[in-house]
């Protein structure tokens, strides 16, 4: 996660990439998914198997939903996910 600056707004929350000046605004679910992907792998982009396996397991997240698939989409955009 290169140069990105994260604040939590209201129940979901905003990114910006300084490197690209870049901002994205978080869904309540996207923020939460964001906040804890961000703790799991200290700030670094998070291999997907590995995000993958943490929201099924941990956070019981159906990621085969469209939406799921849209939040995790622009996470990768954002490069918290990573290949």
């Amino acid at each position: 996660m290169a140069e990105i600056s994260y604040r939590r707004l209201g129940d979901g929350g905003a990114v910006f990439d300084s490197a690209s000046w870049q901002t994205h605004i978080l869904s309540p679910a996207a923020a939460i998914i964001f906040e804890a992907l961000a703790e799991i792998n200290e700030g670094r982009p998070v291999p997907q198997a590995q995000a993958f396996d943490f929201l099924r397991d941990e956070l019981d997240v159906d990621i085969d939903t469209p939406e799921m698939k849209e939040v995790l989409r622009s996470l990768e955009e954002m490069g918290i996910l990573g290949g």
